[in-house]
């Protein structure tokens, strides 16, 4: 039997996903760092892009008033103008001196000095550093950013000095030693990195954390933990503890540190403030109507075209030739650059549309939360929220992955908080827990019980684990 191989024709189905929506997709995933980078950069290649970026407070995403939150001044000081705890105040609001004499009384003894990051850096380097080395260290100094990155490369930096990459690698090394921990990485990933040496030093890392930062930072984000497993030849449990140590322990803003106390020789500006601030994604406010909810970053870009590369892509439209026209390589320069513009500003605006369409319907799922407080978190899947505003499960995911909301009493939380039901049962049994007897605490199924009077239906294999989660030793330690 011979058998021909024939060309026929058939009808087939496929997806044909467009580059903007492969575009829209990535942006949409991106932490508030890496959106940080990303327009960093697009502004850095794209002529024709303009950003005004406003000044916004890290902690609640308010806009600065002289470099100020209205918001947060309470923070400021202990009382409500401050007065009573500040040495030094009379009941006439005037200062007095502390010393024997008016000779010795200065004002600026009452003025604390905490000093600028670039100064805490500089006063660290001592003798460490040669002088001939010092000014390639204080010129990476000044080219950090808010957060503690380097904006310059080290090609950039020997060819702007005139001296070879080697010093300028050598000088980079010795920055990235000082505190805080992760200062003049050059991205994220190295920022992680310079942090876990410390805790390996110490003997202190959790098994896979270096691993998972080198090249997984996408997929934990996104909750892949099973897929990880089978890329690294690990169990899901080993990879979930590395991430659940990255999170703890890591500081993906090293400046916050400095700004906010943690680090040696700085006082807490603000007490009981966390090592890194977190800044909001999202700000949920309590109006009178009811909750409304913001995205941060539709406040603080303002994005647009420029106006010459505007004037010269209308130009490029026309018929009409002048002797002032671009030639043809010109006006595919203008279209090239003017596309891209609508394109980067399209999917920002995508962006934060999805992101305020998700924290709407947060809003009207777990309202009783924000309402209430963490025992009225209602059991939500991002399927189900999902197919509450139209979107697939896997947008709503990227969407809340590394992204952060500012509730209404003042605390930020993961968005990933919002769909975690068992929140609500950890506050109960840290409550239990508390009240228990010191001399005879509760043991796991005695808690299992009592928490099954309330309502709430746990096995006992499962108080353990919120327990430990919780950080809480088992009942024949905690006697």
């Amino acid at each position: 039997m011979i058998l021909d191989q024939l060309q026929l024709p058939s009808q087939q189905q496929s997806v044909n996903i467009s580059a903007k929506l492969i575009a829209s997709i990535k942006m949409l995933q991106y932490s508030a760092q890496e959106l940080e980078q990303a327009v960093a950069q697009e502004v850095a290649e794209n002529p024709a892009l303009e950003v005004d970026e406003v000044g916004l407070c890290q902690r609640c995403g308010t806009n600065l008033s002289s470099g100020l939150c209205p918001r947060c001044e309470q923070y400021a000081g202990g009382a409500a103008d401050g007065r009573d705890e500040i040495a030094g105040w009379d009941d006439y609001g005037d200062l007095r001196g502390s010393g024997t004499g008016d000779e010795d009384y200065d004002p600026l003894d009452f003025v604390r000095s905490g000093g600028t990051l670039h100064e805490y850096l500089l006063r660290q380097l001592g003798a460490s550093v040669s002088n001939d080395d010092y000014p390639i260290v204080e010129y990476l100094i000044g080219s950090l950013d808010s957060h503690g990155y380097l904006t310059v490369s080290p090609e950039e930096v020997a060819e702007t000095l005139s001296v070879s990459l080697e010093r300028v690698e050598s000088a980079l090394s010795l920055l990235q030693s000082l505190e805080p921990p992760g200062i003049g990485a050059r991205d994220l990933g190295e920022c992680l990195l310079i942090q876990l040496r410390l805790f390996e030093a110490r003997g202190e890392v959790c098994p896979l954390s270096a691993q998972l930062v080198t090249g997984y930072m996408r997929e934990l984000g996104e909750h892949r933990f099973a897929e990880i497993a089978r890329a690294v030849g690990a169990t899901t449990p080993e990879v979930k503890r590395a991430w659940q140590f990255i999170r703890a322990n890591l500081n993906p803003y090293p400046a916050h540190a400095f700004q906010s106390g943690d680090v040696p020789g700085q006082g807490l500006t603000v007490p009981g403030e966390r090592s890194m601030v977190i800044r909001p994604d999202v700000v949920i406010r309590k109006t009178a109507t009811g909750f409304e909810a913001e995205v941060v970053e539709m406040r603080r870009f303002n994005f647009g075209m420029s106006g010459i590369y505007r004037t010269l892509y209308q130009q490029s439209r026309t018929h009409h030739t002048r002797p002032d026209d671009l030639d043809e390589d010109g006006k595919q320069h203008v279209r090239h650059y003017v596309t891209r513009t609508r394109f980067f500003i399209a999917c920002m605006r995508q962006r934060w549309e999805t992101l305020s369409t998700i924290s709407n319907a947060l809003i009207y799922f777990q309202s009783e939360f924000l309402e209430k407080g963490i025992r009225y978190l209602k059991p939500l899947t991002r399927g189900q929220l999902a197919d509450y505003v139209g979107l697939h499960e896997s947008t709503v995911s990227r969407a809340a992955a590394n992204k952060y909301v500012l509730l209404p009493e003042g605390r930020t939380v993961a968005f990933d908080d919002f769909f975690d039901a068992s929140l609500a049962a950890k506050d109960y049994l840290r409550e239990l827990i508390a009240g228990e007897n010191v001399a005879r605490p509760f043991s796991d199924e005695e808690l299992a019980d009592r928490l099954e009077e309330m309502g709430i239906h746990l096995a006992r294999r499962t108080v353990a684990k919120y327990r430990e989660s919780l950080g809480i030793l088992p009942s024949r330690l905690r006697a």
